[in-house]
């Protein structure tokens, strides 16, 4: 157990679980990523950095740097599985190896962090809401800059680059859901949680930071997705809307918003043709549950 300083007006101690850091990566800017871990590398017991890159070189160079710092497990896999997979690695080693239920998970992007004091914040605020609520399993920081809230509150789903859980929570609900590969991996464990009784939360007082080399393109304001991006987003949905939907009201809502995406997609933004055979294909797949890597 780590002893860390209650950040409360009392100046009082709270004896804390240890905190672990899972951290996915493709393919990063090395830099850029190790700039983002320097942040809380020392406010926590370890960092898996659980790599699904491809490029050799860059893999060589992550590991190297990883070696710098003795707090961190650097796991390179040998095949791109998805981040869901490549997630569970790290959650696999830490039940095998028989760690702490109370211990707690912080997963983020490779370009993602949480300042030092907020990270202490995030773990201090999960522990607090569970004290007052058995059915509070995970803590997610905002992602919203404009966020005008404070405090935490219920959310129907949280994404996963900076959420906090315990591990014997995680246990409760279990791993993500690899079949998905990529995109709504996170909003689906959400739903299963909620489906067994357990509550998600957003945390308006903790700030998650992107660090991207670049923006996503909007148009009147919405984002504009790539092409091959769209066959996961419509097939993801689909599939953990049939696996883990509340109801049929919450069901049709998030249905009702794939088919004005796919307006929006199609009318408004370039490469139309290839824009909507991905999205059929995603459709398609997903009522048909076709899973994995798309090929």
């Amino acid at each position: 157990m780590t002893q860390y300083k209650q950040l409360h007006t009392d100046d009082s101690y709270m004896t804390y679980p240890s905190i672990y850091v899972i951290v996915v990566k493709f393919n990063p800017r090395v830099k850029d990523l190790f700039n983002n871990i320097s942040r809380f590398c020392e406010s926590v017991d370890k960092i898996f950095l659980v790599d699904n890159s491809d490029d050799f070189s860059i893999c060589e160079q992550i590991e190297s740097k990883a070696k710098d710092h003795s707090n961190i497990v650097y796991r390179r896999l040998e095949s791109n599985n998805g981040i869901g997979s490549a997630q569970n690695e790290a959650v696999r080693y830490l039940i095998d190896n028989k760690y702490d239920d109370d211990d707690l998970l912080l997963f983020f992007d490779q370009d993602s962090y949480i300042e030092k004091g907020q990270l202490l914040d995030i773990a201090n605020h999960l522990i607090l809401e569970k004290k007052k609520n058995k059915k509070v399993i995970m803590l997610g920081a905002t992602a919203n800059s404009s966020d005008s809230e404070v405090g935490t509150t219920v959310a129907p789903h949280i994404i996963s680059s900076g959420s906090i859980v315990s591990l014997g929570d995680f246990k409760k609900v279990g791993y993500f859901d690899e079949e998905l590969f990529i995109d709504f991996i996170d909003f689906a464990w959400c739903w299963k949680a909620q489906a067994l009784g357990y509550q998600v939360m957003m945390d308006h007082d903790v700030f998650l930071h992107h660090q991207t080399t670049g923006q996503l393109r909007t148009i009147f304001g919405k984002g504009i997705d790539n092409p091959d991006r769209l066959y996961y987003v419509y097939r993801n949905l689909i599939i953990s809307l049939k696996r883990y939907s509340p109801s049929f009201s919450f069901s049709f809502g998030w249905y009702r918003h794939l088919f004005m995406k796919a307006v929006f997609q199609i009318i408004v933004a370039e490469s139309k043709r290839k824009r909507t055979v991905m999205i059929l294909k995603g459709i398609w797949h997903g009522m048909n549950d076709v899973t994995g890597k798309y090929k």
